[in-house]
């Protein structure tokens, strides 16, 4: 386990330059005494690398990433849990890859409780993964992203993978700016899902910096 957690932030750290961010760290991740929830906001697949530089995470990711060039195979090696949200036991299965990856193999993992990525995540964040928290008592620590600027590094709608990461690499560099709130057990579901969702839109956070 150790020898993959040296690998993923070794790996994202080495990517951050390679993808044009330059990242500024608000807030800490504490001694992890066991193995921990990370959830976010979700504007980019550039989160992904953004957050392993910072905590030795695994990813909840849909299928079809799996397939794609470099961050698929990039992925594998940094132990992904790929799950097929679209088949009819998507729920079940995410939720049995998810405990496996904590309970089982002791890693903690990274998860985006808005399912897909936006500019805004005006829908408030899903209670699942709350709710698997509390059942397993796994501590939960959440996390909020910005980008300035902003749409240059949102991959949102109809973008496709090669031309948004051409863009991106031909475009100035990237400032990316993550926070880290204090770590919790979860004893209601819903209101932490509630909670941990309005403080990652803090307007404050995500004003451009000067």
């Amino acid at each position: 386990m150790k020898d993959l957690q040296g690998f993923i932030t070794s790996w994202a750290n080495q990517a951050l330059p390679l993808l044009n961010l330059q990242l500024e760290r608000v807030g800490s991740v504490h001694p992890l005494q066991q193995p921990t929830l990370f959830v976010g906001n979700h504007l980019s697949y550039l989160d992904i690398p953004l957050l392993m530089s910072q905590a030795p995470v695994v990813f909840l990711g849909k299928a079809e990433i799996a397939m794609w060039p470099i961050l698929g195979s990039a992925g594998h090696l940094a132990g992904v849990v790929f799950v097929k949200r679209d088949s009819d036991g998507s729920r079940r299965e995410a939720t049995r890859a998810i405990l496996d990856c904590l309970q089982n193999r002791g890693m903690s993992l990274g998860l985006f409780p808005a399912g897909t990525t936006t500019l805004d995540e005006v829908r408030p964040w899903r209670a699942g993964a709350f709710r698997i928290a509390k059942a397993g008592k796994i501590p939960v620590q959440p996390f909020r992203l910005a980008y300035e600027p902003r749409a240059q590094a949102g991959f949102v709608g109809k973008d496709a993978l090669l031309p948004h990461l051409y863009r991106l690499l031909r475009s100035g560099p990237i400032q990316a700016r993550i926070e880290f709130g204090e770590p919790r057990m979860v004893l209601d579901p819903q209101a932490e899902a509630q909670s941990c969702w309005a403080w990652s839109r803090d307007a404050d956070f995500h004003q451009p910096r000067v």
